[in-house]
């Protein structure tokens, strides 16, 4: 059994090695861990791997899934698989899989954070009085702020991670409505929550939006003009979903410039790392016009040390479970050959 497991030029998520991923293949297994391979190098790295696990952020083109001779399975290295090449692998029969289940909470807990900091406007007393260099103990300085039960929020995609987003807000008392055409007839009903039939309606009664959804097709760039002009102007936004779904960093930009009350909240960028952007700049320098309403953190919405080892194993026991007849799960391509 012999698997590959390329991560990328990002931080490792394996400190310690793949010795998580061992435990679980065994010790007759060859595991050969790589950051990045060159053009030149798939060949010969990946000619005769039974199974690989790429990370996401590491594009895994047609090139690569190509050079896949002996592959059963490719294993995303997370929830998303914008990555991989879906219509090489599904043509050569290769199962592609994802795993969905590691982080949900994380994710979650993080949404609601940036929720709360942005309506509580928990960072504007440090944000001014660090700016002005006047502290005066003054509470007007937040002003306005909405109760809780009187803000309707908007979710967008209602999977797990969307799930798991709502039933922590209903716990604070805000009004909730979703906005999910793949989601079945009456699971709002069992949620006790409020349905759009509609993005667009959504977007417009919601005070607050918050977004759940993969990076597909469909999704990419619907975070546009469009998106943008329809929201509440001191609306809030929280993007833990993926950088995708901006059309540019340059539309954030517009409409944090165009609406002085717009919040935002995002754990993703158009790009990743972030090239050198007018926002990014004034966000690290604090530029007054912005002051402190965009949050941002690196991709890491998903992360603590329990969920970096949950997602570890996941993967490979998706593709154990492959390599040993057994039958798949968490598939998102290559079940028509494979099936």
């Amino acid at each position: 059994m012999k698997i590959a497991i390329i991560e990328g030029k990002r931080p490792t998520l394996m400190p310690e090695g793949p010795e998580i991923e061992r435990r679980i293949f065994g010790p007759d297994a060859e595991i050969r861990w790589y950051g990045s391979l060159k053009s030149g190098e798939y060949k010969k790295a990946l000619g005769d791997i039974d199974a690989v696990i790429t990370r996401p952020g590491t594009p895994f083109s047609k090139e690569m899934v190509g050079s896949l001779k002996k592959a059963k399975a490719i294993i995303s290295l997370g929830v998303g698989y914008d990555h991989i090449c879906l219509k090489t692998a599904e043509k050569m029969g290769i199962f592609v899989c994802n795993v969905p289940d590691y982080g949900t909470a994380e994710v979650a807990d993080t949404t609601v954070a940036m929720l709360l900091a942005h309506q509580r406007k928990v960072n504007l007393f440090c944000d001014k009085t660090s700016r002005s260099g006047n502290f005066e103990w003054d509470w007007r300085v937040y002003r306005p702020i909405k109760r809780t039960r009187d803000m309707r929020i908007g979710i967008i995609g209602l999977g797990r991670i969307g799930t798991a987003v709502a039933i922590r807000l209903k716990g604070f008392g805000y009004a909730i409505s979703f906005y999910d055409p793949y989601l079945g007839r009456g699971f709002e009903k069992s949620m006790g929550l409020d349905r759009s039939h509609s993005m667009e309606t959504l977007i417009k009664s919601s005070d607050a939006i918050s977004i759940h959804t993969p990076l597909t097709e469909e999704t990419e760039g619907i975070i546009d003009e469009k998106f943008f002009g329809r929201m509440k102007p001191a609306g809030i936004l929280i993007n833990t979903a993926r950088g995708g779904l901006y059309k540019s960093a340059d539309i954030i930009l517009h409409y944090l410039k165009a609406h002085p009350e717009l919040r935002i909240g995002t754990d993703v960028w158009p790009d990743e790392p972030p090239r050198d952007h007018p926002l990014l700049t004034a966000w690290t320098k604090r530029e007054a016009w912005l002051g402190d309403r965009l949050i941002v953190s690196p991709h890491a919405a998903f992360y603590s040390e329990a969920a970096m080892k949950d997602i570890r194993a996941f993967a490979a026991e998706v593709a154990k479970t492959i390599l040993t007849g057994g039958k798949p799960y968490n598939i998102v391509s290559g079940a028509k050959k494979n099936g």
